[in-house]
């Protein structure tokens, strides 16, 4: 799977930008191009240019909204999706990989680190998701 993964980021022609923003439509779904502005703090015409980028990448997929014809509705396409996925999925099999040749001790450790990073990421409002128990 490794191989795999590397090799998909090998062949991937695409910015830091542009992976941001498919890992943002995943997590939102559907998004406007305002909202995509929005949330890497620029202009509507360089969040329009990044979402034409991934448009024609065949990654997003943009409708017009049925309520609002102005506003122009982002989401992923099933490419853009199973990317995301499988960019996902090889990072997680990579991790577990990796955890799978610590000691009992490191996992202690480890766990503890976390545990103690999850508590002032919530002191500070922003919780960490998949903290295990």
């Amino acid at each position: 799977m490794l191989n795999s993964t590397a090799r998909r980021w090998q062949h991937l022609d695409i910015s830091m930008q542009q992976l941001r923003a498919l890992y943002f439509l995943r997590d939102e779904e559907v998004a406007t191009v305002g909202r995509l502005a929005e949330f890497f703090d620029v202009g509507l015409p360089a969040a329009s240019l990044l979402a034409d980028r991934l448009v024609r990448a065949g990654f997003v997929e943009r409708r017009g909204d049925t309520v609002d014809r102005r506003r122009v509705l982002l989401s992923l396409s099933r490419s853009g999706l199973q990317l995301v996925t499988e960019l996902l999925e090889g990072s997680h099999l990579l991790l577990r990989r990796w955890m799978s040749q610590l000691s009992a001790e490191d996992l202690d450790a480890l766990t503890r680190g976390w545990r103690a990073l999850a508590g002032v990421a919530a002191h500070h409002g922003q919780a960490l998701e998949h903290v295990s128990g």
